[in-house]
């Protein structure tokens, strides 16, 4: 019988830089500590690698004021796209556990570079659309902005910010690292447990047709149901990368998230949309991010991640 754990391995990235909160960056270990307590060998089981960015000094200040930070933002989307490149490369499945969730840009430029020819479909389980770029943001954090990174949409119609010339620098070569493609085309992303968005946001889901599925529609509809839709909407896509933000559950079962938004997911949804989600032999990435133990009392959450995390690692592994 072939050890299926040999085809999974762990990408931690601990960075929480692109956020409007501190914290982000330990809810990684905080989710070791929760397998140690509880007598799993869950992270004694599986190879892992980590990408570690230079924390911010108390009150830096930083030179980008509509994309903070994407001097340091860049060097940790770079670092992990060429990890995942690598991890698909040697055939391997990559569970990423990540800060904040602009290192997710990393994720999908590094499935488009190890798939250049392929299309890749995104399922986005996320409170937030996180579509907005440097022109069209009202707050400058990076960990609103992995989509338009990846997509290239700069949403300019929308525009609120004038950028000066080294902030369109970056901001051009932190779109461009797989090259002149999009890693990501728009209509390729499907978001789920979508309810916090801004109008520029709402402008591009409605331009680019984006299928969005409520807390609400997961209730009435059921999660078969709206996974099959899914994956027949991305039916024409060679692999999916799933990527499931915390702050998609409801802060009433999950406090310990920087960006919190009421009317999310149930624990248990969460859970099985992500089960449902994995079966398909076409997901070949899984992520979780924006767990913050600085918001967590007790680790309530943080355990309650852990457990989503091994029950959907065990259902991986019966793919294989």
């Amino acid at each position: 019988m072939k050890d299926s754990s040999r085809f999974i391995k762990i990408l931690k990235v601990y960075s929480d830089i692109a956020g409007s909160k501190r914290g982000a960056s330990l809810g990684i270990d905080a989710l070791m500590e929760s397998s140690q307590d509880i007598g799993s060998r869950y992270f004694k089981k599986y190879k892992a690698e980590s990408v570690i960015t230079n924390k911010l000094l108390e009150n830096e200040s930083t030179n980008f004021p509509h994309a903070k930070y994407i001097d340091k933002v860049y060097d940790v989307v770079k670092d992990v796209a060429f990890r995942i490149k690598e991890f698909r490369e040697e055939k391997l499945f990559p569970i990423v556990l990540a800060g904040d969730h602009a290192s997710s840009a990393g994720t999908m430029h590094g499935l488009k570079m190890a798939h250049p020819n392929d299309e890749i479909g995104v399922v986005y389980i996320d409170a937030h659309a996180d579509i907005h770029s440097p022109y069209t943001t009202s707050s400058g954090n990076i960990h609103g902005m992995p989509l338009a990174i990846v997509t290239k949409l700069d949403n300019k119609k929308s525009a609120i910010n004038q950028l000066s010339q080294e902030e369109i620098v970056y901001w051009e070569k932190i779109k461009n690292l797989t090259g002149k493609e999009a890693s990501i085309k728009p209509e390729n992303i499907v978001f789920c447990a979508l309810r916090d968005f801004q109008i520029a946001e709402e402008n591009l889901i409605n331009e680019y047709n984006i299928k969005k599925y409520s807390a609400k529609d997961i209730t009435y509809r059921g999660i078969k149901n709206i996974v099959d839709e899914i994956f027949e909407k991305l039916a024409h896509c060679k692999h999916i990368y799933v990527s499931f933000d915390v702050d998609s559950i409801d802060p009433l079962y999950l406090p310990g998230t920087g960006t919190p938004s009421e009317n999310g997911l149930s624990l248990e949804q969460a859970l099985q949309l992500n089960m449902q989600l994995i079966k398909n032999k076409k997901v070949c990435c899984w992520e979780i991010a924006e767990i913050n133990p600085k918001f967590d009392e007790n680790s309530r959450g943080t355990n309650a991640i852990f457990k989503i995390l091994e029950q959907v690692t065990k259902m991986l592994i019966h793919r294989y």
